[in-house]
């Protein structure tokens, strides 16, 4: 019985301590996170300088 509740403890705490460093990771912005908002930012400026581009040859 005492085997069983050390190994309840264990894996309890285990859970808890991966839960916490999930919901800390979350809460940072991984490098990932960091180039995907970059890369929407550039797309963007070229879709922008794209329509520029289109406008100057209409004129």
């Amino acid at each position: 019985m005492s085997d069983q509740v050390l190994a309840t403890l264990i894996t309890t705490i285990g859970s808890i301590i991966v839960a916490w460093i999930t919901a800390h990771q979350r809460s940072q912005p991984t490098e990932a996170d960091r180039l995907r908002e970059q890369n929407r930012k550039l797309k963007e400026k070229i879709k922008e300088e794209k329509r520029h581009e289109n406008t100057k040859r209409h004129h």
